[in-house]
């Protein structure tokens, strides 16, 4: 698999697109220059069944195509942070907002704390991490208090890619605890997927509550002429409000 991956939405929406230009008037070959294509950094490990719905509830509101292209995050930020690409699925944090333009949330993440069964663990809070050893994503924001405390109140165990590889970590009692977002407020919806994924059916469990909530959004480099396109973006996110709010209620 390359660094850098570019996906196509289905051929159906585009000639969707296309044909309603059509219809106004325009030619082929017309409606095709009309149509603006957006770049769009996405996650390479993000939940794709649920995502690629998303934009395509986003793209119809806003009348473009994306031009998407999967990558590790730490690949996402950079595109973003030199103007190449607005980016998908960030949340706000100050470091970020200094360099930095968001469009309004798309839904609400939260942070999950994974953990091992046997150890009886009861996590409730950013606090209750005190003094444990977390396995965390190196080019993800878990939130400002999370971000705040790791190294600090709690030791940290890093490994990109995968969130397979954190879980397995875990498995090896090599931290105490994985911190994952997933939207859903149902804990057991997480828990199920992680148990099919990675077949820890007796060894894993999900917390009761997450720890941290917060909005997710797309972001864009201050200056950078895809600037232009977020109050389009949020103006499809008001139009499609209730599409995106069923999808993202759904178990996808």
């Amino acid at each position: 698999m390359n660094d850098l991956q570019e996906a196509r939405l289905p051929d159906l929406q585009r000639r969707h697109l296309l044909g309603v230009l059509t219809g106004l008037g325009l030619g082929a070959r017309e409606a095709t220059a009309a149509v603006p294509r957006v770049p769009l950094a996405v996650g390479e490990h993000v939940n794709r069944a649920f995502v690629m719905p998303l934009l395509q509830l986003l793209e119809q509101g806003a009348g473009w195509i994306w031009d998407l292209q999967f990558a590790p995050m730490g690949r996402v930020l950079a595109l973003a942070e030199r103007g190449q690409s607005l980016a998908f699925g960030l949340g706000r944090t100050p470091a970020r907002e200094t360099v930095m333009a968001f469009s309004d949330p798309l839904f609400s993440s939260r942070v999950w704390p994974v953990l091992r069964r046997d150890r009886g663990l009861r996590l409730r809070s950013v606090e209750d991490l005190h003094g444990l050893t977390v396995c965390l994503a190196r080019s993800m924001s878990y939130g400002a208090a999370v971000d705040a405390a790791k190294g600090q109140d709690f030791q940290v165990e890093y490994a990109d890619g995968d969130p397979m590889t954190r879980l397995r970590m875990l498995a090896a009692q090599r931290c105490d605890v994985v911190l994952m977002s997933h939207r859903s407020a149902d804990p057991w919806l997480l828990e199920r997927r992680l148990r099919s994924a990675a077949g820890y059916s007796a060894l894993i469990e999900v917390g009761a509550v997450p720890l941290v909530t917060e909005p997710v959004h797309v972001a864009c480099a201050l200056g950078s002429p895809l600037l232009r396109y977020l109050p389009q973006l949020n103006a499809a996110l008001r139009r499609q409000h209730q599409a995106i709010q069923a999808l993202v209620d759904s178990e996808l």
